[in-house]
């Protein structure tokens, strides 16, 4: 596989989607030089019961609307159409064979400081570029994996847990998601 055809992939619940996710997502594209950044919501994450998900249908919708005048990231519908546990293995081999290369995996320092609790993480790592966005922590203090990239976005602590948690306290999240579903956000979680 070539590394010619430069492609991301950038997944997670996105319940919801916030500033942090897009702040990453430029950031990828432009440090990485990306031809294309998937942006993937899982339809079944494995560390996460559906009872605890807003439905897959909102939470794409959402990217969709929030992503539209992020250049060169595309919001894919992959892991719906797969069905069944979305596993990050399957979704970099899907791309991977798509795009005839070795994609880019982006993840957040919590997800890279859990990596060995992934499906078959080992093979995960063989099968893509690791990219870690430090959240917390400055990249000396991150176990270096072999191969893994660091991104120098500025911290954003901002998490979708926090952001559900204010609405449901009837507090505000203005400039914390982006302002075309802050309404809906609300709403939802009210």
């Amino acid at each position: 596989m070539s590394l010619e055809n430069r492609i991301g992939i950038f997944g997670g619940s996105f319940d919801p989607v916030h500033i942090g996710h897009l702040i990453v997502s430029i950031r990828a594209i432009e440090e990485l030089e990306l031809d294309t950044l998937y942006i993937v919501p899982a339809y079944r994450p494995p560390h996460k019961s559906s009872a605890e998900l807003s439905p897959y249908s909102l939470r794409r919708q959402w990217l969709e609307k929030s992503f539209e005048s992020v250049q060169n990231a595309v919001v894919s519908d992959y892991e719906r159409e797969r069905g069944d546990m979305s596993y990050s293995l399957y979704t970099v081999r899907h791309f991977a064979s798509l795009h005839l290369c070795k994609p880019y995996l982006i993840v957040g320092e919590d997800s890279y400081r859990t990596l060995d609790t992934w499906y078959e993480y080992k093979r995960l790592l063989d099968e893509a570029r690791l990219v870690v966005y430090p959240r917390f922590s400055s990249r000396e203090e991150l176990n270096n994996m072999e191969g893994t990239v660091f991104l120098s976005a500025p911290r954003i602590e901002i998490s979708s847990t926090d952001i559900r948690s204010r609405v449901r306290l009837k507090k505000s999240v203005l400039g914390m998601v982006p302002d075309i579903i802050l309404k809906e956000v609300s709403e939802c979680y009210e």
